[in-house]
């Protein structure tokens, strides 16, 4: 344990005000006193200090007990802001959030599959000046950034090895951004972000142990278990991209044997190879295609596989993880009422005691992005206390 210390001492108490006026807005210092267990002076030497910082701000006088009337605080969750951004297949969405975490407003930002890494910062960059922009927002009161991109699989320089839709090279992220922002940057697993993002807002709230599917151009799952993020000793938990499920004979080492052959490049390549065109000429997801055009018994063929090979992969995490539930996203949320049913009945029949809930996102693209806000509030959030 730290040696307590004056300095300590007042960050710790400046947090334990803030993080009382988050809970329960609109309280006098006296109420405050109360509630911390700090003296009066002290309350009011922090108030006083946070009130000059414009963390907290007075609203109004209430009601008098007797004495001198009290003057309600609140803590301005709008003193401070952090960046969460989400890069999902070839759009690269951003989010401005408050100290409250929650979003203020969301953008998105297109580019074409394989575009270089630095085109990619340069897109960050504007993106992150233009959502400021938009919302009239301080640059100098953004805390730090924090990206979330699949393929984040990173050797000791820090260096992004594979990634399936952008050629990153020998490109440092992390450091690039930093050295161009001058703010804290975190980078992360896209796909650990949405499964944070999902216990905080979504399907996962309440649950302790559950698992985040995620099938798009990448593969891969996040693991919440006993209340928090697995990452596994290299932080590289919930690659199922690797799993040994698929045409070992076609398989990618930038991605894996299940990636390979049933990510949306693989089954893309399928279709095309009996001459079908993966977009249909209309704004369909592949899976949509592939449905609608079941009736084709080679693009029914196809179809079948692909599902019963993403309730295989289920059924293995199902069996090493044994969650409460499953919540699935990307391509998987697509599934009509007969992909689905045949999706949930191959998990059944395989583990019929212990079938967890399957639970469809409800937050899309904004799964990842409320990952990402969270976790530089987690990171960055104690800077305003010093």
């Amino acid at each position: 344990m730290k040696k307590s210390t004056p300095k300590l001492a007042k960050i710790m108490n400046r947090e334990l005000i803030i993080n009382e006026l988050k809970s329960n807005p609109e309280q006098s210092r006296a109420d405050l006193s109360k509630k911390t267990k700090l003296s009066k002076p002290t309350v009011s030497e922090i108030v006083n200090d946070l009130i000059k910082e414009e963390l907290v701000f007075e609203t109004g006088v209430g009601p008098s007990s007797g004495g001198k009337k009290p003057i309600y605080l609140v803590y301005n969750a709008r003193s401070s802001y952090v960046i969460g951004i989400s890069i999902e297949n070839d759009i690269i969405f951003f989010a401005i959030a408050d100290m409250n975490g929650e979003i203020i407003k969301v953008s998105q930002t297109i580019f074409t599959s394989q575009t270089e890494g630095q085109i990619i910062i340069d897109l960050i960059i504007e993106g992150i000046m233009s959502l400021l922009e938009s919302v009239k927002a301080d640059f100098k009161k953004v805390l730090g950034v924090v990206v979330g991109i699949s393929g984040i699989e990173m050797d000791s320089e820090g260096i992004i090895i594979s990634s399936p839709t952008i050629k990153w090279h020998d490109i440092n992220l992390r450091k690039e951004l930093l050295n161009r922002l001058k703010k804290d940057v975190i980078v992360e697993n896209d796909v650990n972000l949405m499964t944070v993002g999902e216990f905080y807002k979504g399907q996962g709230k309440n649950i302790s142990d559950f698992v985040y599917l995620f099938i798009g151009n990448g593969i891969g799952s996040g693991l919440f278990l006993n209340g928090k993020l697995y990452k596994g000793f290299h932080s590289a938990s919930g690659e199922i991209g690797y799993m040994m499920l698929g045409d070992e004979q076609k398989m990618n080492l930038d991605s894996g044997v299940f990636e390979t052959n049933y990510g949306m490049f693989g089954v893309t390549k399928k279709l095309r190879e009996i001459n079908v065109n993966p977009t249909d000429g209309k704004n369909y997801s592949l899976l949509q295609v592939l449905q609608k055009h079941k009736d084709d018994k080679m693009v029914g063929n196809i179809l079948n596989d692909t599902i019963d090979h993403w309730a295989k992969v289920t059924i293995n995490i199902i069996s090493l993880i044994d969650p409460q539930a499953v919540i699935i996203s990307g391509e998987l949320v697509n599934m009509d009422q007969s992909s689905l049913n045949r999706y949930k009945q191959t998990i059944e029949k395989f583990v019929p005691r212990r079938m967890p809930e399957i639970k469809a996102t409800e937050l899309g693209s904004k799964a990842g992005l409320y990952g990402a806000v969270y976790l530089a509030l987690e990171n960055f959030s104690t800077s305003v206390l010093k």
